[in-house]
């Protein structure tokens, strides 16, 4: 074979993937990510002021967007029976928001109508639903609304920032432009409902896939913009092979939206053992002190710090990763519980984890299948199945042939080779390495 790529690139892996981790069962879990973060949060509240994020981190575009998703996550913490929106957590973070919004310059940008009035009005929308409206405000945003203002409608912006838009206006109770189509029309043409290819699909792609899911769903609280049985098992499995890829690389941000996803398409028969691994990995990888590190976040950098520059590169480096695992563990909590047939999901992950996003071990494992699958268990032989997406997925967007095509013969040989994405692996992997 003559490659005709580049070389193999795969990226480092952060430290917490090195680790041995821990074991919990699922719910266990997700309980320990959702009160460390919240104990996190609390402690940590001044940081979401925008003056306060300004004294040592770089000037966002929309200053109060970490406030933006802690309303939004305080929504779902009083909606979830978790948090009540007047709690001392709830009261201290409306409270910012709503100093925030009273700036001069806060008004001054929701009136520009660029690229952040979905933010501008998405803050002012919150507010109202956790009980500090802003009239004024509001009845700017029916007026640009109204008059187009940002030209945000139309058909030719992306879909993802109309189906966004379209969401904060719902929420909000704002007067939809005629020329916005509802949710359910948007989200048919977003990646979601158009069957991603889950080998080539980028990371900014699937963030895409989480927001939009995010939103069609409103946070997991219904499905019923989401398609049909056959619609649904197909994005459920989009979801659970990108929960393993990511999960291989310990993109914990990443992860955490996709388990909130993950939830959202729950079908009532459990999550399986991918979601107990992310969760697990949440658990491990969550700090002593509640946070959950991004993918930005480096160790090294912090222990050279002391003092309030310690205290913002954590924040900057930690606050959305830690939001969104607990945004993901209390959509988790309002889910009806689910018999779990006697701690399956833990026999499945402590009995085959899933491989790590490195070529060797990646390797090691795909020849243990090849050597072992005649002879291994049925069940046994289904866990290491319900690996083969997401290492495909690694080995397709490493760019490495040799163990794509390691990947693909252990396929072969669990009797998965007319699986669509085997094939597609397949017909990539000879497109590669033409024989010459």
């Amino acid at each position: 074979m003559s490659v005709t790529t580049d070389g193999p690139s795969w990226p480092p892996l952060p430290e917490h993937v090195r680790s041995s981790g821990i074991s919990l069962d699922e719910d266990e879990a997700a309980e320990k990510v959702l009160e460390g973060a919240l104990r996190w949060i609390e402690a940590h509240m001044e940081w979401f002021a925008p003056q306060r994020w300004e004294e040592f981190l770089p000037r966002r575009p929309f200053p109060p967007g970490p406030l933006l998703e802690l309303l939004g996550l305080i929504r779902v913490l009083d909606r979830s029976d978790i948090v009540p929106k007047n709690a001392p957590l709830s009261s201290r973070a409306i409270t910012l928001a709503e100093h925030a919004a009273s700036e001069v310059a806060f008004e001054r940008g929701l009136r520009r109508s660029d690229e952040l009035f979905p933010y501008h009005l998405n803050l002012v929308a919150l507010l109202e639903v956790l009980g500090r409206p802003q009239p004024t405000l509001r009845a700017a945003c029916e007026t640009l609304l109204a008059a187009d203002a940002g030209g945000h409608t139309r058909p030719y912006k992306p879909v993802l920032t109309r189906i966004e838009l379209r969401y904060f206006i719902d929420r909000g109770g704002f007067t939809a432009p005629v020329r916005l189509p509802d949710i359910g029309t948007l989200h048919q043409q977003s990646i979601p409902a158009l069957r991603p290819d889950l080998l080539q699909l980028t990371e900014s792609e699937t963030y895409a896939l989480t927001h939009a899911l995010f939103y069609v769903t409103d946070f997991g609280h219904h499905r019923r913009l989401l398609g049909g049985c056959e619609e649904m098992a197909q994005l459920r499995e989009s979801v659970r092979g990108l929960i393993g890829v990511h999960l291989a690389r310990g993109n914990l941000d990443l992860l955490a939206e996709l388990l909130l996803c993950e939830v959202a398409l729950d079908d009532g028969c459990g999550s399986g053992p991918l979601a107990y691994a992310g969760w697990n990995a949440l658990a491990s990888a969550q700090r002593p002190d509640g946070a959950v590190p991004s993918p930005v976040h480096r160790p090294e950098v912090l222990h050279s710090l002391a003092g309030d520059k310690a205290a913002a590169y954590l924040f900057g480096t930690c606050h959305h990763t830690t939001m969104a695992a607990a945004l993901a563990a209390a959509v988790r909590r309002r889910r009806a519980p689910v018999d779990r047939q006697g701690g399956t999901e833990r026999a499945a992950f402590t009995g085959s984890p899933l491989p790590r996003a490195d070529p060797e071990e990646i390797r090691l494992w795909a020849r243990n299948v090849y050597r072992e699958s005649g002879a291994a268990p049925a069940s046994t032989r289904v866990a290491w199945s319900g690996h083969l997406d997401a290492l495909l997925a690694l080995s397709v967007q490493a760019h490495d042939p040799a163990v794509l095509a390691e990947v693909v013969r252990a396929a072969e040989r669990l009797g998965q080779s007319d699986r669509l994405l085997v094939r597609s692996a397949a017909a990539l992997l000879a497109a590669w390495c033409p024989r010459t």
